[in-house]
């Protein structure tokens, strides 16, 4: 199951799996490049115009969304 956490000043959105997803990682990445955009691992949300990120750290997974309408495509296809 995911998480979900904002960041006040920022209005980014985030979205956390654990390791137990961790087979999918490819195929959300996969997802999010073809149905948003541009984005990618560690790409910056506040400068250029990327619309996703992803990081990944001690087995979790982490997407981070610039816009809400993004998150909530997401999770309509991945939760």
């Amino acid at each position: 199951m995911g998480s979900r956490e904002t960041q006040d000043l920022e209005l980014i959105t985030k979205i956390s799996f654990g390791n137990d997803r961790y087979h999918q990682q490819e195929d959300m990445i996969r997802w999010c490049k073809t149905t948003l955009g541009k984005g990618g691992w560690g790409q910056s949300l506040v400068l250029g115009d990327n619309r996703w990120r992803v990081d990944s750290m001690f087995g979790s997974t982490h997407f981070w969304f610039k816009e809400e309408r993004d998150y909530l495509l997401f999770t309509l296809r991945w939760m």
